[in-house]
């Protein structure tokens, strides 16, 4: 199944979370029921990647964990969680015609904005 690794991060995080006995954690009972109910909040119109979120589920539950008093929502977890990291592109490679042409486009406005301040000059004298 392609999220069992959301599963695992959100069965994960609130593990720890019931171990700090936070004030309104579920009782022994209701955790596999309440687990289901955040996975079904979680992926509710949303997808997620394990390349790209796994590690912000982990830095979001980590977050909860330093800062809730009392047991929090997926809301809260979702709210948490650090802007998604993408890979940068690297720049273009430009090909000499290319650097000929844009290097061209600089002389010519180069020379348009002399035209224009000589103009200005002129006025003002």
């Amino acid at each position: 199944m392609g999220e069992q690794w959301l599963k695992q991060s959100l069965a994960s995080g609130v593990s720890m979370l019931l171990l700090l006995r936070l004030k309104n954690a579920p009782p022994e009972d209701a955790i596999q029921p309440t687990l289901e109910a955040w996975f079904r909040v979680i992926t509710y119109k949303k997808t997620w990647d394990k390349e790209l979120d796994r590690a912000r589920f982990e830095s979001a539950f980590m977050y909860l964990a330093q800062n809730c008093d009392k047991f929090p929502s997926p809301k809260q977890l979702l709210e948490a969680m650090p802007k998604r990291e993408f890979k940068e592109l690297p720049p273009p490679e430009i090909t000499p015609e290319q650097q000929q042409k844009f290097a061209e486009g600089w002389r010519k406005l180069k020379e348009q904005l002399r035209g224009t301040y000589q103009c200005i000059n002129q006025e003002n004298s």
